[in-house]
Formats: structure tokens, sequence, C-alpha cells
């Protein structure tokens, strides 16, 4: 009788090795993209855009593009504050992987899509579809683009004036063109500079102040423009795109008026040089996540800049820059997400355990990516109706209702009261959904999701630590609950829950959808704004919820699809209530789970490994 060989002892070398997982083009594996793709977009614009975004598709998890995160990621960004003769400097250093990232994103167009209009009210729709996809794959360069997307816009609404000056048009026009360009040797990035010591995401604690400029000074911006005829002197405490060309920022005028302004960042000196305009950068910020982006502290010190409309209104002027920011912020949220749960799909197709089964064909580990996916599909359809609805207001009604669903685009008159209370909803809580979602990718992934390495397109942990940051950017949850609670209570409070019934009653949605709304808006009649501000994360969430049931019962009803129903219910029930999550027998549980986690009932998707 022969024995069994003896067993061996794994090594370095010998041993189990865990089979490598593949992250696929996610615009082919992410169904939740793909529907929006359906739904938001005629037939015709889906089909001239889609052989770029493919393309893109796999040029975000491209080895050029990943060793570019990496070393991003590796050698992060540091001030040479002093030269060897002790004059003052402050050259901000950047890796080559954080300018190829940049120049690239420049040259995809993920700012300019917008602005060169080609798809008129469906170019946002285009831009955050491309953003999405580009999301996990830029080491946050796309906060800078958030801000120049931002700038482009708020300065294209100054030179719609009339009362803009014919001195200032020609400069705003100038930076404007080079925010919108897709020439990196050409193009500029806007800094949004609001935030101080005294009111953090509160900008009526602004100590920055302007003066108007006691001499004019020789010196010109560095595309050849006049400098601004004010003063700026403060300190702004969280900059980021510190390595910006631009920067809109906020300062009290000397009536103690708060107001916008635009200045470049740098400025010409008497030689070849040039110089930052009235800046120093005190020093670079050590955070949590996105640390390859450079934020600062900077002392502002007779900046030159230009007063942007009437001195006064700097809230009013710099909420078209924020609204679209908290759009950008939002969209960051589900793209980075839909990466975490790609990675969590495809490392679940190759990781055995219990007795040598794959993850995939666990029950209890696709029931929670299952619930992760309706959650993340409900968020997804709340950035893409919220986005459309910024195309829309951008352009005017035009055509905009042809080759959509009719129940999906609200009446023209209700588009801007629509975008202006989803806004501070979509943005709040995309992010906390985010980071509850990213964390559970992390824990999915066992220790190999607890770990940071330089396989850029698997590593998740990286992904969450960057993702903690939207939910303080562009106003902490709790900043936009007010908000939104100052909307529903505000002098147009009352038009802007007319504005949400006419929508809702046009979908004609089900019993169950009607009667969350209803009950939800009667809270909100009948309570105060101070009763409400105490359950101001409960108003928002729930108002969330109710529109995003709507939205995943218009999807489901274009084509009839099975898993797009149930999502729409267990949306609807929400993450917590266990009885919804899934109906019928176990077997018929266990098929409705996968297909909703990996679009293929039991077996199928193992079987293509």
């Amino acid at each position: 009788m022969s024995r069994k060989p003896a067993p061996t002892p794994s090594s370095s070398t010998a041993g189990f090795f865990q089979e490598r997982p593949i992250v696929p083009n996610q615009l082919q594996d992410d169904r939740a993209l793909q529907r929006v793709l359906a739904l938001y977009l005629p037939s015709e614009v889906q089909q001239e855009i889609y052989p770029d975004l493919n393309r893109f598709g796999d040029v975000v998890l491209s080895r050029k593009v990943l060793d570019w995160v990496a070393d991003a990621e590796k050698n992060l960004p540091y001030l040479k504050t002093w030269d060897t003769f002790g004059k003052r400097r402050d050259e901000l250093i950047t890796s080559e992987g954080w300018r190829n990232l940049q120049d690239l994103g420049i040259e995809e167009g993920i700012v300019a899509i917008p602005f060169e209009n080609k798809h008129k009210e469906f170019s946002r729709v285009h831009q955050f579809i491309k953003y999405h996809l580009w999301t996990a794959s830029n080491s946050s360069v796309t906060c800078p683009s958030a801000m120049t997307d931002g700038a482009a816009r708020f300065l294209s609404r100054q030179m719609e004036s009339p009362t803009l000056s014919p001195e200032l048009r020609p400069i705003l026009q100038s930076a404007y063109t080079r925010l919108t360009s897709r020439s990196p040797s050409k193009a500029w990035t806007s800094g949004q500079w609001m935030t101080e010591r005294p009111g953090g995401s509160d900008v009526s604690f602004t100590e920055t102040l302007a003066t108007p400029a006691a001499s004019p000074i020789s010196a010109k911006s560095i595309d050849g423009s006049p400098l601004g005829t004010w003063s700026i002197n403060g300190f702004k405490w969280f900059s980021s795109a510190t390595d910006a060309q631009m920067t809109i920022l906020l300062a009290r005028t000397p009536e103690g008026k708060l107001s916008t302004f635009f200045a470049p960042m740098r400025r010409t000196t008497d030689g070849a040089e040039t110089e930052l305009n009235g800046v120093t950068i005190q020093r670079l910020k050590n955070k949590l996540g996105t640390k390859s982006l450079p934020t600062a502290e900077l002392v502002v010190k007779d900046m030159r800049a230009h007063l942007m409309g009437e001195a006064g209104n700097g809230i009013r002027e710099i909420s078209t820059i924020l609204n679209i920011t908290r759009v950008h912020n939002s969209v960051t949220a589900v793209g980075a997400w839909g990466r975490g749960l790609a990675i969590k799909r495809a490392f679940a197709r190759v990781r055995k355990v219990a007795g040598g089964r794959r993850l995939i064909d666990m029950p209890s580990h696709i029931a929670v990516m299952a619930r992760d996916e309706v959650e993340y599909r409900g968020w997804m359809h709340l950035s893409f109706f919220t986005v459309l609805l910024l195309g829309i207001s951008e352009q005017g009604p035009g055509r905009y209702k042809k080759g959509l669903d009719a129940a999906l685009v609200p009446d023209a008159k209700d588009v801007v009261k629509l975008l202006r209370v989803l806004t501070p909803v979509l943005k709040a809580g995309s992010a906390k959904a985010c980071i509850t979602g990213l964390q559970e990718c992390v824990e999915g992934l066992g220790g190999v999701g607890y770990l940071e390495n330089e396989e850029m397109d698997l590593n998740v942990a990286k992904i969450y630590r960057d993702s903690n940051v939207l939910s303080i950017w562009e106003g902490t949850t709790e900043t936009l609950s007010w908000d939104l609670v100052k909307i529903l209570k505000g002098r147009n409070g009352n038009e802007v829950l007319e504005a949400l019934a006419r929508w809702i009653g046009v979908a004609k949605v089900g019993f169950d959808v009607q009667s969350r709304w209803e009950q939800w808006a009667a809270n909100v009649r009948d309570k105060n704004e101070e009763e409400l501000i105490i359950d101001g994360r409960e108003v928002l969430l729930e108002l969330a919820r109710v529109v995003g049931a709507v939205l995943l019962e218009i999807d489901a009803r274009r084509d009839g699809d099975e898993v797009a129903k149930e999502v729409a219910k267990r949306w609807l029930a929400g993450p917590t209530d266990w009885k919804a999550q899934g109906s019928g027998n176990l077997k018929e549980r266990v098929r409705m789970n996968s297909k909703i986690s990996f679009g293929e009932a039991p077996g199928d998707a193992a079987s293509k490994l």
C-alpha cells in the first residue's frame, strides 16, 4: 500500500498563490452605468459617444495610467520654501505621474465637454459618464477639474452680463478660453478659495479683506492680461489645487460686504521669470487621503484681483461654482464606489474559501453584494438625474424631452427648482453612502482589501481612504442638511414642494412610493424650520430615498427588466430592512442576488472563468 507523499511547507516561492483578479472595463461590466447611459441619453447620442467611452474605459485601466497613479501616490507633492541663499521661492513640486494625469484629463475633455456643447442639454451627462470612468484612476486630479469647471461656468455667466466693463471682458475671455481648452500647454486649472479658520464651511466668518489698490503695478498676468485693481489680504486655511493658474475667492470689501474676486495665481516680473501674485504658501496639509493632491494654507498679501459682479453678492455669485463642484463631488462618490464594487466582483470570481467554493458561489457573500449594489444603483440614478437637470438648466428648454422617457424630465418651469433642492441632497447622501459602501468593498477582500499596494487597479484601500473627504468638501452633511431645510421652509419652499409633486405625479409611481412621498411632504409642511433642522439628515435622506425610488421605477418600466424591478423594490425598503432583501424561496433569493450583483444566475458567472 503506497503512502501519501509527505506534506511540504509553503515558502516565499512555493505553496498556494492567489489567482490575480482582473478588473474589466467598467462600461462593459457595470450594469448600473449601462442603465444610466440608456435612460438619460437619447439613442443617437449613446451611439455617437459609446466608442469613445469604451476606449476610455480601457485607457483608465491601462498600465501606463495606473503607473502614473502609483507615481503620484509614491512621490507626494512638497514645497521648496527657500533657495540656497535664503531667498523665498515657494516652489510647489508635484510628481510626473500627477502632471501626466492632469494632462490626460485635459486632453480627454473632462472639463471641456459641456463647454464644447456638442450634445446641448445632454453634454453634461456625456461629461459625467466619462468622469465616472475616470474617477478611481486619476489620483484626485478631478478636484481641480471640478473647480475649473465651476470657474469656467462662473466666468461665462459674468460675460453674459450687460454691465460687464469693456476692459474686463477680454480678461475674462482669455481665462475662460484656457479653462475650457483641451491643450495641456494652454489649459488652466482654477482654485476656489472659501475656507478660513473661523468658519470652515460657514463663509459668513470670512476675515480676508479686499481694498482698492493704492497704486497700479506694471506686472501682468501670465497670459498678458492686466492685473486687477483690488488688493486682497488675508489667510486661506484650506486651498486645494494649489498648482492652479487662477482662483475665484471670497473677501470682504471695506464696507464689510462679502464679495467674489477673480485673480491669476502668478504674475510677470521685470525679467523672464514669474512670481506668485501676492501669495505665500505657508505649508501643505497632511491629510487622511487625497495625498497626491496639493492642499495648502495660503497667506494672501496684496494679491491683485478683479471684483466679480456687485460687491456684497459674494455668496450668490460663487454659488454658481459651488453647485457644479457639488455635482462633481457626487459623481466622484459613485465613480469611486463603482470601481470598488468592480474590484469586489473580480475578487469574488477567483477567491476560493470553505472547501474550495468561490466567493461568487457563497450565498451570504452575494447577499451582501446585492444589498450594496442596490444602494449603488439608487445613488447612480440620483446622480445622473441631477446631472441631466444641470445640463437642461444651462441650455434652456429646447428639445430636451425628445428621446427620453416622458416621465423622466420635469416641466421646464420646474427644472431649476428641482436642481436647487436635489443638489444638496445628492452631495450629502452620495458621499455618506459611498464611504459606507467602500468600507464593505475593503472588507469583502479580507486582508487583501486592507493592503496599500502598487497594483492601483486593485487598491481599494486607497479609494476608500480618499473617499472620506467627500462628506466634508463642498459642505459637510450637517451644512447641507441645513441648506435643504432652508430651501424647504424658505420663501419659495412651497413652490419647490409643488415642483416635486408635479414631477412625481407625471411619473405615475406605484402606491408605496406615492405614500412615502406624501408622508415626507406632510412632515415638511407640518413642522417649522427649527423642528426640521433637528432631523435634518433624516429629512434629506428620506427625500433621496423617495426620488431614487421614482427614478428606479421609471428605469424598470423602460424595458421590464426583472432585476431592475427588484432593485426598485429593495431600494425603497432600504438596506436595513432585511425582510425586503429578496423574496421567494431560498433558491430564488440566491438567484436574484446573483443577478443583481453579477448580472448572471449562480453558476453562470463562475463557468465563464
